[in-house]
């Protein structure tokens, strides 16, 4: 098996790349091809059939609802039928003289075929009472009758028994017909109409008893429409099935009122699917859908043949599709290797000059981005190499000079500090105690700014620098300014910023319109953040001058020099950087009486910052 392996890679390292690739190229393809048309002709069937019933249930949701819509309209219509005078005064009259019950069915019949005629859909209005005469009938037919017994069939039937037992609720059925509601037979020229009855046992207002029978008969077809007109399947069929399994509508009329056939399929835990069935030979998908409010359920019949037949012309095209790509994945496959090969033997040409020492040659871009990038990168070292050989040599004059420049800076600190003392020393010796003060001041400045690179240091350290800062100035000012502080004890020991109030007293000492006042420096506790101010009496500034020195403090590039936010914009820059962006200064100021500079940073004690 090894001596199979490496005789077969022998055999390749003999083919050319470009016959390589080609070949893996097609036999990968031919792969996939095979697979994905296979794969996509046999779930083509499932996503029609998903599709199908996608489109049905939302067909079946425009039906349920229109359905719906129209026997709430005929509930609505029986409650205010039963509201009227005449039938409430029928309803209680127990015993009617003839005459009595004359004059009553007249009005009553009159009411009726007013709602007749206006709701076209509605086949027949009647009312049964328990007594056993009857009000009702169509629009053509009258079929009331003041005979006590309940001698009008309608009272035989298992119907009438239903509806006693479920009063006062309402019951739907279908399957019916005009002629079934009627004591006589229906004249020529008349049509016996199939119909879905509502109907209810009622009683007049002030009864505990049921009284009569109230029956509102919607004509079949209203509900045909309902849903025929969303029927666009060719040779498809819906029903609609009640509750027992009966047909009480469909696009197939001799198909109503008799048992469906597939009713066992539609399982009542499921309020949507769907199923194979065959009817008289014909295969057929059969979706349903359970309508709750009423336990209705409407099936649509799809012929299978529909979308098997559009199936087989997709599968032709597919294979003739497959065909086709097969020869122009050879051609192209082959135009296009040429074309990579080519950039690839320049490459190789170039890296073996390269390697004969023919530095800082280049090759010319190639067609794509792939070997595009390899040439660059070739191009980039080749000319790169003695680019390096040269930085290398300045590389390390650069590294000397940094090292000599280290140690000369170490030397300055030490000459600075030395030469501070032998000031100090020689003010001493001179009996120059102002001298002397402010050089020792001037060294417990610099101190920490050569020596301690940390940002931060504690409240009662700054509070110590800006004493040495003021102690200067005064000597500068003859002590004109008043200084005073203003920190509880709790916070000495709070992190700031290193060298954070200076540049705010240092602007109000240079930019303030006189020399005499007060400068106040305090530091309060706002939650969990700080602030701290600095207030000075050395006149303020005009609204418009504010605004501006804001603007500068919050922007990102260098302030104007000559501005009073001189050294501001630094310090607001280093608090947003150590602390976030919800921290910083602002400045507010009132034009001849002062100036306050408000900076905000949260309350970090010392144990928590260690």
């Amino acid at each position: 098996m090894i001596a199979k392996a490496v005789k077969f890679k022998f055999r390749l390292s003999g083919i050319s790349l470009k016959a390589q690739l080609i070949f893996s190229f097609m036999a990968v393809t031919l792969l996939v091809l095979s697979v994905s048309s296979y794969y996509s002709y046999k779930k083509t069937l499932d996503i029609f059939q998903t599709r199908t019933q996608e489109t049905t249930l939302s067909q079946f949701r425009q039906i349920e609802m229109n359905t719906l819509t129209l026997l709430h309209e005929v509930d609505k219509l029986s409650k205010t039928f039963l509201m009227e005078t005449k039938v409430q005064s029928f309803l209680q009259s127990d015993k009617l003289s003839h005459l009595e019950f004359i004059a009553m069915e007249r009005d009553i019949m009159d009411r009726i075929n007013q709602y007749l005629t206006t709701y076209n859909y509605l086949d027949s209005v009647y009312i049964f009472a328990e007594n056993g005469t009857v009000i009702g009938g169509t629009l053509s037919q009258n079929q009331s009758t003041a005979e006590v017994g309940k001698n009008y069939p309608f009272y035989r039937t298992s119907l009438y028994e239903q509806v006693k037992s479920s009063f006062p609720q309402t019951i739907w059925t279908g399957g019916l017909e005009t002629i079934d509601f009627m004591r006589s037979s229906i004249p020529d020229g008349l049509s016996n109409s199939r119909v879905i009855s509502s109907l209810r046992g009622v009683r007049w207002i002030g009864g505990s008893q049921m009284s009569a029978e109230l029956v509102f008969n919607v004509n079949e077809r209203y509900f045909n429409s309902s849903y025929g007109s969303l029927q666009s399947t060719p040779g498809g069929s819906m029903h609609i099935i009640d509750r027992y399994g009966k047909v009480i509508s469909s696009t197939i009329e001799e198909t109503i009122d008799q048992p469906y056939p597939f009713n066992t399929k539609l399982t009542p835990e499921h309020s949507f699917g769907s199923f194979a069935g065959s009817r008289a030979g014909t295969h057929e998908q059969i979706i349903y859908y359970r309508m709750k409010e009423t336990g209705w359920t409407l099936v649509n019949e799809v012929p299978t043949e529909l979308y098997t037949k559009d199936i087989s012309q997709i599968g032709r095209f597919t294979a003739a599709v497959f065909l086709l790509s097969l020869i122009l994945i050879v051609v192209f496959a082959s135009l296009w290797m040429d074309r990579i090969m080519k950039s690839l033997h320049q490459l190789i040409k170039g890296m073996k000059n390269v390697g004969r020492g023919n530095l800082g040659m280049t090759l010319p871009q190639a067609s794509n981005k792939e070997i595009g990038l390899l040439i660059e990168q070739f191009n980039s070292m080749s000319t790169g190499i003695l680019e390096l050989m040269n930085q290398n040599e300045e590389t390390e004059k650069t590294k000397r000079q940094l090292e000599i420049e280290a140690l000369q800076s170490q030397i300055n600190p030490h000459f600075l500090y030395n030469t501070l003392n032998t000031v100090k020393w020689m003010a001493a010796i001179a009996k120059a105690p102002n001298i002397m003060e402010c050089m020792t001041s001037l060294g417990n400045m610099l101190r920490p700014i050569y020596y301690d690179p940390s940002p931060l240091w504690s409240i009662k350290e700054e509070i110590a620098f800006v004493q040495n800062y003021i102690n200067i100035m005064n000597f500068r000012y003859g002590e004109e300014m008043r200084f005073e502080f203003d920190v509880p004890e709790q916070l000495l020991q709070c992190q700031t910023l290193r060298f954070m109030i200076q540049p705010s007293i240092e602007n109000a000492l240079i930019h303030g319109e006189m020399h005499k006042g007060v400068i106040q420096i305090s530091v309060s506790e706002h939650g969990s953040d700080l602030l701290v101010v600095v207030h000075d009496t050395c006149g303020g500034m005009a609204a418009d001058k504010v605004i501006e020195v804001n603007r500068k403090i919050q922007s990102q590039l260098n302030g104007d020099r000559t501005s009073k936010g001189i050294g501001l914009n630094n310090v607001n820059k280093r608090i947003r950087l150590h602390f976030g962006e919800r921290y910083g200064i602002e400045v507010q100021s009132k034009e001849g009486v002062e100036t306050k500079v408000f900076m905000t940073i949260p309350a970090i004690y010392e144990s928590a910052a260690s």
